[in-house]
């Protein structure tokens, strides 16, 4: 067996540009189990089926690598500067986003840490690494091993640095000396509540537990169906995410104070689609592959072409975005999908409401052809719009 002492380790680490790295055991995370199944039965993880799995496989490592002695958790921080005004006639995306995929960045340092961690211990490591792609519970494990704790808003916190970071984590069959127990760190919110009560969409049933139905991360990126009206409401500006409960915790004000920029380049806004992106750019993508030639290697592939163009309509709604109005009375006749043509539908009908005149007598002539759509989904949103916005009763 390969043993390593920790501050070795984190002279490897510092050589593929990881400077925040914690260790724990491979052991089950048997002190969040009960609070992941309670979550579970209160219904709380809306359409994530990946989320409603038997608590086993969310809390055990060594599911996924028997071999395991060890799990390296690293934080790689993301740009943490202020929120900007939004420009006319875009939509608002989260930080995290702001650059290339995090995903292959966090992997790569990690692949690269077993790399160097082999060629030091003169033989080849079995290991699994992940970030943010496996069914594991990243933020338990970062509290475990002593990285940050976890903050009412759910999300992990380091004291000091704040929580605009990314986790990664490797599972491996080296020893680390020593291993970090249980953090003690768990309640250094204190009696602050600003996350809580800064919610627009009031998505913590109480701290640290989020009812992610009611989250604007959840709706604008993992949620597939239709949007019902308060969820439409509830989006405002992000087209992407959402830093709300983040930007108002006090461990990110002096972070964001001092524009503290991100670890890795390649998360630089620069490499990617930055803070906001524009409206009509996406409505205008009509299939995959402009999607793909404009979002490829982005965060913001997860949504695909569809999930996007559907906020972006409704973005284009809550912003009074007035100038989008032919380009969405277009989407909402000619749109391949219906997702996106329903929510166009309303979009148009929203500004229509507000603007009056010929352009309520323009949406009324496209619901009456929408009335016939092919679509259930189509057919009741021109129900929906003729009984709930105003001038198309």
């Amino acid at each position: 067996m390969t043993t390593l002492p920790l501050e070795q380790l984190r002279t490897l680490a510092a050589e593929v540009g990881l400077s925040v790295v914690s260790v724990t055991s491979a052991d089950d995370l048997q002190g969040a189990r009960e609070h992941l199944e309670a979550w579970q039965r209160d219904g709380l993880a809306a359409e994530m089926e990946y989320m409603k799995r038997p608590s086993d496989l969310l809390i055990s490592p060594r599911r996924l690598l028997p071999a395991a002695r060890s799990i390296v958790t690293i934080a790689v921080f993301y740009e943490r500067v202020p929120r900007l005004p939004l420009e006319r006639g875009h939509g608002r995306v989260a930080r995290y986003a702001w650059g290339r995929d995090y995903h292959k960045v966090l992997r790569r340092r990690l692949e690269q840490l077993v790399r160097v961690t082999e060629r030091h211990v003169g033989r080849s490591v079995e290991c699994r690494f992940f970030a943010d792609s496996v069914p594991l519970l990243e933020r338990a494990l970062a509290q475990r091993s002593g990285l940050g704790f976890i903050g009412k808003n759910t999300m992990a916190i380091i004291p000091k640095e704040g929580s605009f970071f990314f986790l990664g984590e490797l599972l491996w069959d080296v020893e680390i000396e020593p291993q970090v127990g249980e953090s003690s760190t768990a309640a250094h919110c204190g009696s602050c509540t600003r996350c809580l009560s800064n919610c627009p969409t009031g998505a913590f049933v109480n701290e640290r537990v989020l009812d992610a139905g009611r989250c604007i991360s959840y709706l604008t990126i993992e949620k597939r169906s239709a949007l019902t009206y308060a969820e439409r409401e509830w989006l405002g500006e992000w087209l992407f995410g959402c830093d709300i409960c983040q930007e108002v915790c006090p461990f990110n004000v002096v972070p964001l104070k001092k524009r503290t920029h991100n670890h890795a380049p390649e998360l630089a806004r620069e490499r990617g689609v930055g803070p906001s992106i524009s409206l009509e750019r996406v409505l205008r993508m009509r299939n995959d592959s402009e999607f793909t030639a404009f979002f490829q290697g982005t965060p913001l592939m997860r949504t695909k072409r569809v999930g996007l163009a559907r906020n972006a309509a409704i973005v284009a709604a809550n912003t009074q975005t007035d100038e989008i109005f032919p380009l969405l009375l277009d989407v909402a006749q000619h749109d391949a999908a219906p997702i996106v043509r329903r929510h166009a539908l309303w979009a148009s009908g929203v500004i229509a409401s507000r603007t009056g005149g010929g352009d309520v007598v323009r949406v009324k002539g496209i619901l009456d052809k929408a009335g016939l759509d092919s679509d259930p989904g189509v057919q009741e949103e021109c129900a929906l719009i003729r009984t709930q916005l105003r001038n198309f009763a």
